[in-house]
């Protein structure tokens, strides 16, 4: 989300995405390199200047240096406010350092200046997915469909949006439809790849995600997601084989840490599990899928109203975090509330979730 992190186990959101994240899911960042060469020849000195700051600009943010790209754009603002182009590249910026409101600003602007400005309506729409405002950004891609109707990243977003919803069979016709457009759209692997694993596909999930790797070695969201598919099949060896070089492209991050966690934990190493699990919380004290893993290891620890709490907040967080109903409704069962755990488990039996019905028939009358 947020281009689609593998939130299946262990999350997230950052989507963006990851994903993230992690990932930018500006499909398109269109530079205009030859902008104020062609509008400003013969404009006033004002325009003339923010044309230039423009360029500036947008050389920085080809180089990724996207702090001195805003300091250029907000130059080329202050010579010509009403400069919808700088506002869109500003927000593109602002989206590449995680700072979501701002771009969102920028995006509103440049469509208030320029109401037909369809790269703006795009990058907006993706911002809102990653929001899970889904209405408004559907809105947004439709206002642009006639313009993206053969462009694969137009269909990743739809994707996105369908896979955010819950829509998972629409979910992989979009991510299809991306796909059938440019066959080497990585994030549209990757992302097909998510679906498939929710839909406990792990065949097709796994031939995804390796596409993708084969395409490019540095996606790190492959690596992270097949070490969950591998972990989920309990071939933990190669899951945190897997996990360990998502690492290497980025040591600190807290969905990272949290995921190796996660496959300590069912290693049976505790305390190493616990080290990663307090590290990724720190960084990240809102991601559901570390609080329900902190939970499951004070479970194990014998720790049981401390484990409550932990896998309380992370439903609190996200009701939709994975194995969440089996392993809040063990918690209660352990702390004598067992009518509460019989409907925990129960609703997770309504959504699929094996062990919740398994715990449920076992316990429950």
């Amino acid at each position: 989300m947020h281009c689609l992190l593998l939130t299946i186990l262990n999350q997230i959101h950052d989507k963006v995405l990851t994903y993230i994240q992690k990932f930018s899911c500006i499909a398109k960042l269109t530079l205009y390199l030859f902008l104020g060469g062609v509008i400003f020849a013969c404009s006033d000195q004002n325009q003339s200047e923010a044309g230039q700051f423009f360029l500036k600009g947008n050389l920085e943010l080809a180089k990724k240096e996207y702090l001195q790209a805003i300091r250029y754009y907000d130059e080329a603002l202050l010579k010509m406010n009403d400069f919808a182009d700088a506002h869109s590249n500003r927000g593109i910026a602002y989206l590449r350092l995680g700072e979501t409101e701002k771009a969102v600003e920028d995006f509103n602007k440049a469509i208030e200046i320029d109401p037909k400005f369809d790269q703006a309506y795009f990058n907006r729409a993706g911002v809102l997915i990653d929001k899970q405002n889904f209405n408004n950004a559907a809105a947004d891609l439709e206002k642009i469909r006639k313009s993206y109707q053969d462009s694969s990243n137009y269909y990743l977003k739809w994707g996105d949006l369908k896979f955010g919803q819950g829509f998972y069979d629409q979910a992989l016709a979009e991510y299809d439809r991306s796909l059938s457009l440019y066959p080497k759209n990585v994030q549209a692997l990757v992302n097909r790849g998510v679906v498939y694993f929710e839909k406990r596909n792990f065949e097709n999930a796994q031939v995804d995600f390796e596409n993708a790797l084969k395409l490019d070695g540095q996606q790190q969201l492959a690596y992270n997601n097949l070490a969950l598919l591998f972990a989920s099949k309990n071939q933990l060896e190669e899951a945190l084989k897997m996990v360990n070089r998502a690492l290497d492209f980025d040591p600190v991050s807290a969905i990272y840490l949290n995921n190796k966690g996660y496959i300590f934990l069912l290693m049976g190493q505790l305390e190493e599990a616990k080290m990663l699990f307090e590290k990724s919380l720190y960084k990240n004290p809102e991601n559901s899928y570390a609080h329900r893993n902190w939970g499951i290891y004070l479970l194990k620890k014998g720790q049981n109203t401390a484990a409550l709490n932990a896998l309380q907040k992370a439903y609190t967080l996200n009701a939709a975090t994975a194995q969440i109903h089996w392993w809040l409704g063990e918690a209660l069962f352990v702390t004598n509330q067992k009518e509460k755990a019989c409907t925990m488990w129960k609703k997770g039996a309504a959504l699929g979730d094996e062990e919740a019905t398994k715990k449920q028939k076992e316990n429950c009358p």
